[in-house]
């Protein structure tokens, strides 16, 4: 069938590549190139609140273009396909010049940060006398193969913590997100009724992200990297929790619809932790790591820790399926031992974050180095040398006319 329909199945793998190295890894490696580690703890959270606002237009756009459907058919529901596709084609569009104009920009930040640094040395030669000089070596950055980004992710502790955080989360993802969605299939059977509820959901993803985005920065400052990091597995465990429950309880004693609602209050706990506060600790936790890392770990980190996590929590279903799915081979049926791979996803997940804690408290507790004492020691070391010479030069011209 992914043959045969392969137009559908090749544009689902590119959306699902878009999710996982679009948004993850190309903008925020471009937030990382363009951001110091000064403004990150203001400017992160509050770049996730633009992204926010794209649920609540795109569900109310989709809401909109159902609306305009004129019968429940294939027919129908093929129109409102084109409309979206559309929408989406001019969307990218946007997104290649918004780009250039972010790099052009930051290209002329850094020129005038240059020509300012230059005019200050300046200044200090002429008020001093003194040359000060600062040289800064760079190894030129190399295009490394997804094997290789592999390999440094292994070498590093705090890139395989990321790695782990990524992974966790997804599979997390994946777990109850298949399982919400068979339940709503079973709720709203036809493809209209469908697509409206997400796009109802998709509005709900988009407000509450948002209000929560407004004091995520807050919410940093206060409670430190740790704990901030700490609060989506915490509180997607427990919605967790709750949801798998209600499923083993079954239909005659939790009505079908409140399951729903439970499942959906947790799903949307998903996004909108991810968005407000799980990227935005992941992103800063590069930062300190310095150039090698954010270039080398990052595609391997974001790429395959979010493809290996979904492809886990996928397997891990169909297995669970074929052993203990029933009959009927129904995804219902494996709730307990879904939950149970849950909570053990949300373990690790925990323990990845406290070993990425330690990098920030150390980084905090570290003590900035004072380099002043040092260019004025070369400077000085510089006057002496240039003093001495001079001194040589003039020895030489006496001596000269002494024998003349």
């Amino acid at each position: 069938n992914l043959l045969r329909y392969w137009s559908f199945s090749l544009f689902f793998i590119v959306s699902e590549l878009w999710a996982s190295a679009g948004v993850p890894l190309l903008f925020w490696q471009c937030a990382n190139d363009v951001t110091p580690m000064a403004q990150a703890k203001r400017f992160y959270p509050l770049f996730a609140v633009t992204g926010n606002l794209a649920p609540i237009f795109s569900g109310k756009i989709m809401s909109y273009v159902i609306s305009l459907q004129k019968t429940n058919d294939d027919v129908g529901f093929g129109s409102t396909l084109k409309i979206l596709a559309v929408i989406k084609a001019t969307v990218c569009l946007g997104i290649i010049a918004i780009y250039r104009h972010v790099y052009t920009m930051a290209e002329e930040r850094d020129r005038k940060e240059r020509t300012e640094q230059s005019q200050r040395t300046i200044r200090g030669i002429e008020r001093s006398g003194k040359v000060e000089i600062t040289m800064k070596f760079e190894k030129p950055k190399q295009k490394l193969t997804l094997k290789q980004s592999a390999k440094e992710l292994m070498a590093s502790k705090e890139l395989k913590a990321m790695a782990l955080m990524v992974f966790c989360y997804n599979v997390c993802v994946e777990l109850t997100e298949v399982l919400w969605k068979a339940i709503l299939r079973k709720k709203y059977p036809t493809k209209s009724s469908y697509m409206a509820y997400m796009a109802r959901f998709s509005q709900t993803v988009g407000l509450v992200a948002f209000l929560l985005q407004l004091v995520a920065t807050e919410i940093i400052n206060v409670f430190g990297w740790r704990w901030t990091a700490m609060i989506p597995p915490v509180f997607m465990g427990v919605l967790a929790i709750a949801f798998f429950a209600a499923i083993i309880a079954g239909e005659d004693k939790i009505p079908l619809a409140q399951v729903l609602l439970i499942g959906t209050v947790q799903n949307v706990a998903n996004k909108v932790t991810k968005y407000s506060l799980f990227d935005p600790c992941k992103e800063m936790a590069y930062i300190p790591l310095g150039p090698e890392a954010k270039t080398k770990g990052k595609a391997a980190v974001d790429v395959l820790g979010a493809r290996l996590g979904r492809s886990m929590g996928s397997a891990t279903q169909q297995l669970l399926v074929f052993l203990v799915g029933g009959a009927n081979g129904s995804i219902l049926n494996c709730a307990p031992y879904i939950g149970a791979c849950y909570v053990s996803a949300v373990v690790v997940w925990s323990n990845a974050v406290s070993v990425l804690g330690k990098l920030f408290d150390t980084t905090d507790n570290t003590p900035k180095v004072d380099n002043t004492q040092k260019l004025e020691r070369i400077g000085e070391a510089i006057t002496i040398i240039k003093s001495i010479e001079d001194a040589k030069r003039e020895k030489k011209k006496n001596a000269k006319t002494d024998g003349k």
